[in-house]
């Protein structure tokens, strides 16, 4: 009776253990201030965007790439320029309700110089973009 009882205990404690680890492993990186975010084009372009993150609330790393993809995909939408499309940088500011990420690219005109351009995008903590905004 005491075997059983020690290998119910064994099971258990072993059960707890498991799930005190994944649960560890689980743990959730937030945005640092300064950080760099990788981007490939279709064509197989890659560019590392450096990102200054300048917002007051701890947003997790994953929901800020989400925010960034969707404002990139947007930008060359808009832009309507996609091999001469060159992002710059990101820098992220808070707002009174939501976020604002400012987005420096730049595309090649029509002599062969390069333009700058800045959007401006406003999302939410969850990653989520809004619209486009004229200034900021």
């Amino acid at each position: 009776m005491t075997i059983m009882y020690r290998k119910y205990s064994v099971f258990i404690f072993f059960g707890l253990l498991l799930n005190t680890t994944t649960l560890a492993a689980q743990e959730v990186k937030m945005a640092p201030k300064e950080f760099i975010f990788s981007w490939q084009k279709a064509n197989g372009d890659k560019y590392d965007i450096p990102v200054t993150n300048n917002l007051k609330v701890e947003i997790a790393q994953k929901r800020v790439n989400r925010a960034l993809m969707q404002i990139l995909l947007k930008s060359v939408l808009k832009s309507r320029d996609f091999e001469s499309f060159n992002p710059l940088y990101f820098t992220l500011r808070p707002d009174t309700k939501d976020q604002v990420a400012e987005f420096e690219f730049s595309l090649l005109g029509g002599e062969g110089e390069s333009q700058e351009y800045t959007y401006y995008f406003r999302f939410d903590v969850y990653g989520n973009v809004f619209n486009q905004l004229d200034n900021y």
